[in-house]
């Protein structure tokens, strides 16, 4: 089931605070959660570990260059804005799953079980609104699991940003010397730069640029008869690679 309708069936269906039948503190029981086989602080810490590897954290850059990065990358990443993208991401996709109905699900995902003769057709009838006829309060709940999703990234935004900035600038710091820096900050200076700081990460979460990004599944598709053969010819090259090296009287016969 597509997220979005995940995302507002929680939010229909989610579990009153007070049982209809109570349960005495007395006689109540406390279900405990069975214990992971793997701890999951050891596990982040050799994910950590392996990221180092992969990833190793490169020279300390010029620090004059570093000074004028930092701004740089402020403006170009503000306070607050992945938990921005990442909202406006969420909330876009699940209005338009919520716009949805049972046949434009058919339609996109077809199967045979309504191919009958006298199965029922799919209902046209929008997912907001089905959900709503059943749950009274469906979008006072929904509004909860929004405002509950902007505060969890609000959270996790103001604990990763400053690591990512920090990076960021150090990257830049290697990569553009002060006189392109100060170019670049110039630019980030004006209005249209401190727009473009504003939104650039964004736009990454623009469903036009999602969509594009999409469309090269069916080109990847015309291209794999290709690929396999130039991946069977690779294979070739590697086993003949596996052969021993010819030896120097053998060359020299040759």
């Amino acid at each position: 089931m597509p997220l979005p309708i995940i995302l507002a069936l929680a939010a229909a269906t989610a579990a009153p605070a007070h049982s209809p039948h109570h349960t005495s503190p007395h006689t109540a029981t406390v279900t405990v959660a069975p214990k992971p086989d793997v701890d999951p602080m050891a596990a982040m810490a050799m994910v950590q570990k392996m990221m180092d590897k992969l990833f190793p954290v490169g020279p300390d850059p010029d620090p004059a260059r570093l000074a004028l990065a930092r701004p740089m990358v402020q403006t170009m990443f503000p306070d607050g804005a992945y938990a921005q993208a990442a909202n406006n991401f969420m909330n876009n996709m699940v209005d338009r799953g919520l716009m949805m109905s049972e046949a434009d699900l058919a339609q996109l995902i077809p199967t045979t079980a309504n191919k009958g003769k006298t199965a029922k057709p799919p209902s046209t009838v929008p997912f907001r609104t089905m959900l709503a006829e059943k749950e009274p309060n469906f979008d006072a709940k929904l509004a909860a699991v929004r405002a509950f999703m902007n505060q969890t990234l609000v959270k996790f935004g103001a604990i990763e940003e400053p690591k990512f900035r920090e990076g960021m600038a150090r990257a830049m710091a290697r990569r553009f010397d002060a006189g392109q820096m100060a170019e670049i900050s110039s630019f980030l200076r004006t209005p249209t730069g401190q727009a473009y700081g504003r939104e650039m990460i964004g736009l990454w979460f623009e469903p036009d640029v999602i969509h594009s990004a999409m469309t090269v599944l069916p080109d990847m598709m015309k291209m794999m008869p290709d690929m396999m053969k130039d991946g069977a010819a690779f294979e070739q090259q590697m086993k003949e690679l596996d052969k021993p090296p010819a030896k120097q009287d053998d060359k020299a016969k040759s």
